[in-house]
Order: structure tokens, then C-alpha cells, then sequence
């Protein structure tokens, strides 16, 4: 099994929607990418306060078919 991490922090004047589609966008073009990959989990997380932006960490766990 293998993990892909994709991660990105909105800075204190980025939009949040902005920020989700950059990272739907990123996942998106990696599973084109990586058309023969089975996709075993997927975990969210996200942190972030007043004093530091925000991030968000999206985790796939997957393995390659065949």
C-alpha cells in the first residue's frame, strides 16, 4: 500500500472556496495521472488558528491494480 499527501494552507486574504478548488484540482489531476491505482482510504484534516492560516491535509491510501 502506498500514501499520496496533498496539503495546502490558505493565507489570512485567500478565499476558502479558492483554496478547495486548488486542491480539488491537484487531486484531480493526479488521479488522471494514475489511472490503474485502487484507492484504499482517503483522510482529511485540517488546522489552523487565529495566529497562523489555515491548512488543510488530504491523505489517499491506495494501492496499484494489476
Amino acid at each position: 500500500m502506498k500514501t499520496k499527501i496533498f496539503a495546502i494552507s490558505g493565507g489570512y486574504f485567500r478565499r476558502i472556496s479558492k483554496i478547495a478548488l486548488n486542491l480539488e484540482g491537484e487531486i484531480n489531476a493526479w488521479l488522471n495521472a494514475n489511472p490503474g491505482i485502487k484507492i484504499i482510504d482517503i483522510k482529511q484534516s485540517s488546522c489552523g488558528g487565529s495566529a497562523e492560516p489555515s491548512q488543510t491535509i488530504i491523505s489517499i491510501w491506495y494501492e496499484l491494480e494489476g
